[in-house]
């Protein structure tokens, strides 16, 4: 089951260097990428620059402590998965983290068994709930819950129609797209108006340029299909 981290990144934030390079050469045995943050306010910048799947989070940060970044993520993300770490066990620090959603908390130092459990509870989480991310291909995914195309785990920004576009393709990935589904799901006065078949090409040639590599098939005379 743990193998499956293999396939998802993680965030890894402490002010301590010693102690981070030392976790963070254990948790590259076990996921696929992993970014680094020293205080709340990077962990805040790498979060929305990588979409990371897990979070690992000291909570005595400089700057903004852990809980708080836990907190401002949480106000737009419900489903990244979390684990606190911290050398105190107040009451009411455990209190606050438990509105948080928290797959574990941990009490340093963290003795290597623990971490083992905490890991296995995470990889169970990401096996048994729907996928935050939609894999395009090696290079683009497609966060559903911020509704945004990431290009190596950096954003791509798309106009309104291109989004709401890629959203419908990805909706129905491998089935045929009319061009009225198109028309009345991307433009916003399609039953007010005709939008003509040149213009819904159009539209889908400017999201082509965005996504390359991706194949966005056209069967003709009737609309497309994402493959």
């Amino acid at each position: 089951m743990i193998s499956t981290l293999k396939k998802h990144s993680i965030l890894y934030v402490e002010d301590e260097p010693e102690i981070q390079v030392n976790i963070a050469e254990y948790l590259e045995n076990y996921f696929g990428s992993i970014y680094l943050a020293a205080d709340g306010n990077e962990a805040l910048n790498q979060y929305n620059r990588h979409n990371p799947d897990v979070l690992l989070l000291d909570i005595n940060l400089p700057d903004l402590d852990g809980l708080s970044v836990a907190h401002e993520i949480r106000k737009k993300d419900s489903s990244v998965k979390i684990i606190m770490l911290t050398a105190f066990a107040e009451k009411e620090q455990l209190l606050k983290a438990t509105e948080l959603k928290l797959t574990k908390y941990l009490i340093k130092p963290v003795a290597p068994k623990a971490f083992k459990e905490a890991l296995n509870t995470l990889a169970t989480e990401l096996v048994d709930n729907p996928a935050r991310f939609v894999k395009l291909n090696d290079q683009f995914t497609w966060d559903i819950d911020r509704e945004q195309l990431n290009r190596e785990g950096n954003s791509v920004s798309l106009t309104e129609k291109e989004q709401r576009l890629l959203k419908l393709f990805i909706s129905f990935k491998g089935k045929l797209i009319c061009y009225d589904k198109i028309a009345i799901n991307v433009w916003d006065n399609s039953i007010d108006r005709e939008i003509s078949i040149d213009s819904i090409k159009n539209q889908v040639s400017q999201l082509r340029k965005k996504i390359p590599d991706i194949c966005i098939s056209s069967i003709y005379g009737e609309g497309y299909k994402l493959k």
